[in-house]
C-alpha cells in the first residue's frame, strides 16, 4: 500500500560519520582559547561553542554506531544531538555577533552550521516520527 519502511525514512551511518569528522575536527583538532587576549576575561561563548562542537561530534559518531545495530535508536540520538548542537550554535552566534571585540569563529559559519544541524535534525525527526505514527502495531507487515 502506501506505507514506507524505516529503511527508506532513516539517516544512514554515513552521513552521520560524516558530520562526526566535521565537528570533531572543528572540536578537537582546533585549539579555542577562552579567554580574550586584549583583556583576560572569559569568553563564555567561544567555551560553549567548543563544547558543542566536541559533544555534537561524540554524539554523531555514538549515533553512527548504534545505527548499525538499531537503526531507529541511531536516527533518534542523531536528530535529537543535532537538534540541541544547532540551538547551541544559534546561541553562539548570536553572543558571538554581539561581542564586537571578540570572535569564536565567523558567524556567518555558525549560522550555515546551524541551519545545516537544524535542517537535518527536524526532517530526520519528522520522518521518525511519521514512520512510527503510521505503523499498527494490530496490522501485519505487507510483502
Amino acid at each position: 500500500m502506501n506505507q514506507r519502511t524505516n529503511s527508506t525514512a532513516l539517516t544512514g551511518p554515513g552521513i552521520m560519520f560524516l558530520s562526526a569528522a566535521i565537528f570533531g575536527y572543528f572540536g578537537f583538532a582546533m585549539s579555542w582559547n577562552y579567554n580574550s587576549t586584549l583583556t583576560g576575561e572569559f569568553l563564555l561563548f567561544v567555551a560553549l561553542l567548543d563544547w558543542t562542537l566536541k559533544g555534537s561530534a561524540i554524539a554523531f559518531l555514538v549515533a553512527g554506531i548504534l545505527t548499525f545495530v538499531q537503526p531507529l535508536a541511531g536516527n533518534l540520538i542523531y536528530g535529537l544531538a543535532g537538534a540541541v548542537g544547532a540551538a547551541l550554535l544559534l546561541v553562539v552566534a548570536g553572543l558571538d555577533f554581539l561581542d564586537k571585540q571578540h570572535t569564536a569563529l565567523h558567524p556567518l559559519l555558525l549560522l550555515i552550521f546551524a541551519a545545516w544541524n537544524g535542517y537535518g535534525s527536524f526532517s530526520g525527526l519528522r520522518e521518525i516520527f511519521a514512520s512510527r505514527a503510521t505503523a499498527s502495531p494490530f496490522q501485519p507487515p505487507t510483502e
